[in-house]
């Protein structure tokens, strides 16, 4: 109990300090060391609560009946408030044989784990975002290694399936774009992480535009093509209603994972994006603005021909050095020429693929120098598609189903018995209430006498305590 209340001094003290210090730091400076030093009175406290909750197991007289006390260990887990230490008993079962740590299994901390399951959550959000060194330091106030937000990350394995949301929409048309983000491997190689997303349309919002009911879709690297098209078709089977739907949009590069897509979606349209196509152009026309018109004019005229003719006159002007590049380009766009001319039918919003692929994948996984692993590289991608779907990333759902061995070395079904009866549960809620109460009513600031607003708010949590 002295071991809290000086914690809960010291904390009202440095708070008391770091607002009236003559310094430099502006408000939020300010509230960041008052949040270092919350941190640090929680890591005083926290142990010693715990050491309280553990006594009281051990006082228990159930506990007594059916476990002996073999000896007292002392446990470092590292939590985002920094690293904290605390003593606790372990026992064996007189009937049994198990062996446990009451505490630990009452808390749900796994055995052997230094680094708290809040840490590991934490790590694994800011990796989407940030670099594993950048995550770590950002997790928790103790040392962790960028190695460690490295090996979470690879633990991720039951990523959620692209699942309908609500009610079956009625809708005329749809639209489905797709791209890929070229990354580099920690083996030199390169790699595509693909991505495709489904929604109804585009709307306006003052300056900007925004997709309706957009979802999206990663896969992994060396993914069967038609699987990938498959799922977007079932969810798109499952999430709209067929009679409705009189055309789905299918654009992108027309690279030719892409093109599968035309197998798996009907009645399909594909069309080539206008990034794409203008890039083809700009490599084309060398920046000559009146050839790039001269071929856009042949496409909306339908004159396949005259276009033929254009792209071998400006081969034949080009320099040998060029001949190659150009010759390419000059295929990609005649080979491409219907999904071009599709691509100007009426009411098609323009596809914004190469921007979601910038953002969603490129921002984390190419747009710095770095070396990915395969497996890492995928499950980044699906973090940051999660992110992009509204979906909550929870570390434990996400991770490496355990192994039976694993399941049942973690439960303790003895332990379970005692910690789940109701005298023990009454026994844990007292002590801690308790605690807190003798704590709030002891501040010599509660008996000072004189009336403050942290007189007012200490005063009206320690009646609320003792209510409780």
């Amino acid at each position: 109990m002295d071991i809290i209340a000086q914690a809960i001094r010291s904390f009202i003290h440095a708070t008391g300090d770091i607002l009236s210090a003559d310094s430099a730091l502006d408000f939020a400076g300010r509230m960041e060391q008052i949040v270092s030093s919350c941190h640090a009175m929680l890591r005083h406290i926290i142990p010693a609560m715990l050491e309280q909750m553990d006594q009281k197991i051990a006082e228990n007289h159930q506990r007594k009946t059916d476990w002996r006390l073999l000896r007292k260990d002392e446990r470092e887990l590292v939590t985002v408030m920094g690293e904290i230490r605390f003593e606790r008993r372990y026992y064996h079962h007189k009937s049994s044989g198990e062996t446990a740590y009451l505490l630990d299994q009452l808390l749900g901390i796994p055995a052997h784990a230094k680094v708290s399951g809040d840490v590991r959550q934490k790590a694994i959000v800011q990796a989407a975002q940030f670099s594993y060194g950048k995550s770590a330091a950002m997790s928790t106030e103790s040392s962790l290694s960028q190695m460690s937000v490295c090996s979470y990350v690879k633990e991720l394995n039951a990523f959620p399936v692209l699942t309908t949301q609500g009610p079956r929409r009625c809708v005329q048309t749809l639209y489905v774009e797709a791209d890929e983000d070229h990354i580099s491997l920690q083996d030199g190689r390169s790699a595509q992480v693909k991505l495709v997303y489904i929604h109804e349309g585009v709307i306006q919002e003052g300056k900007k535009r925004r997709l309706i009911h957009p979802r999206y879709l990663t896969w992994p690297l060396d993914g069967d093509n038609d699987l990938l098209w498959e799922t977007v078709s079932q969810y798109i089977t499952e999430q709209y209603d067929a009679s409705a739907l009189q055309q789905i949009y299918l654009s992108g590069d027309c690279a030719g994972w892409i093109r599968r897509g035309e197998e798996w979606l009907y009645p399909c349209v594909l069309l080539l994006d206008g990034y794409h196509r203008m890039k083809a152009l700009r490599g084309l026309c060398g920046g000559n603005q009146d050839l790039a018109a001269e071929f856009m004019r042949c496409v909306r005229k339908d004159d396949f021909r005259q276009a033929e003719v254009l792209c071998k006159n400006i081969l034949d002007s080009a320099a040998e050095a060029d001949m190659k590049s150009k010759r390419v380009q000059a295929k990609y766009l005649l080979n491409n020429w219907q999904r071009i001319r599709n691509s100007f039918r009426e009411g098609i919003p323009g596809c914004s693929a190469e921007g979601h692929v910038s953002h969603i994948l490129s921002e984390r996984l190419s747009s710095r120098p770095c070396g990915w692993s395969r497996q890492n590289a995928e499950h980044i991608a699906q973090l940051r598609v999660m992110q992009a779907n509204g979906e909550i990333i929870r570390y434990e759902e996400l991770r490496k189903p355990k192994t039976p061995q694993q399941t049942k070395a973690a439960s303790v079904p003895a332990a379970e018995a005692l910690l789940r009866t109701p005298g023990m549960k009454r026994s844990m809620q007292k002590c801690m209430k308790t605690s807190a109460a003798t704590v709030c009513k002891n501040r010599p600031i509660l008996n000072g006498g004189h009336i403050s607003q942290l007189y007012k708010a200490l005063h009206g949590l320690s009646l609320d305590l003792a209510v409780c």
